[in-house]
């Protein structure tokens, strides 16, 4: 007698949104990353991408394709989303992802449409790997006051002629690391001088109430003990705290080149 025929289960199951994760190139990730959030449900397709199936109080997205619900309203549920690479070069992260996004073809080539992915650019880690032509600055961010380190704080570099802001978190001991793509081996100067450098504005956000503030001798310890409570956002300290950042200090950075700064915040 022949065996019994193999069975298979078919899921018909709307997604809520799919995701794209970049680096600070806005290259897609290569590298696995763990996407956990409590009650939601994410299935990974490939490296760099994924997809949101379920969350908290969309069950009837999910599950509808001719008629979509009008409830909640679009963009009212805001999902947690903690992102966990693997290696060393990119750095951990929360995001915030508001759902449900609209399925209207009308509006399919908008940001918020169900068809576009949600792109989520992973920082770069302080112990990340510089090759290449990256213009890299690594930047120790201490309290003013005593000195201590401060892990968790959202570190910018903008430099001039309106290229990108570039963005990273800080580690236990208070180091980031900054990369800016995309610059030329030479830039003019004045009297037609030709400088290897560019001017750019170094500045540093703080939440207190999310940062963790080491001593020196204390360092050892931080680095074995992660900082309490879920990655931190970038994108929410930037825009709760992006108008009491650290003055800025001037700072130069040029393709190829690895340089060193200091940032000093006063609570």
């Amino acid at each position: 007698m022949a065996g019994a025929a193999p069975a298979y289960e078919f899921l018909d199951h709307r997604a809520l949104a799919a995701l794209r994760l970049v680096d600070s190139s806005g290259a897609q990730v290569r590298v696995p990353v763990a996407i956990t959030s409590e009650g939601v449900s994410i299935v990974h397709k490939r490296h760099g991408e994924a997809a949101v199936l379920n969350a908290p109080g969309l069950a009837a997205h999910a599950d509808a394709f001719d008629k979509v619900p009008t409830t909640p309203a679009l963009g009212s549920v805001t999902v947690q989303l903690d992102l966990r690479p693997t290696g060393r070069d990119l750095a951990p992260r929360r995001f915030a992802l508001a759902l449900p996004r609209t399925s209207a073809l009308a509006q399919a080539g908008t940001p918020g449409s169900l068809f576009q992915p949600v792109e989520i650019e992973l920082l770069p880690a302080a112990g990340a790997t510089v090759s290449g032509f990256v213009a890299a600055l690594s930047v120790t961010l201490r309290r003013a006051d005593d000195d201590r380190r401060i892990e968790g704080a959202l570190v910018r570099l903008k430099p001039s002629g309106g290229r990108p802001t570039a963005r990273a978190v800080t580690d236990a001991a208070g180091d980031a690391l900054l990369l800016v793509h995309g610059l030329p081996l030479a830039n003019p100067g004045p009297n037609a001088t030709v400088l290897p450098d560019i001017a750019a504005q170094l500045d540093a956000i703080v939440d207190p109430a999310l940062a963790r503030f080491t001593a020196d001798a204390g360092l050892d310890l931080a680095r074995a003990t992660p900082r309490p409570g879920p990655p931190i956002n970038p994108d929410d300290l930037e825009s709760r705290l992006g108008g009491s950042a650290t003055p800025p200090v001037a700072v130069r950075v040029g393709c190829g080149l690895t340089r060193t700064a200091a940032l000093a915040w006063s609570p």
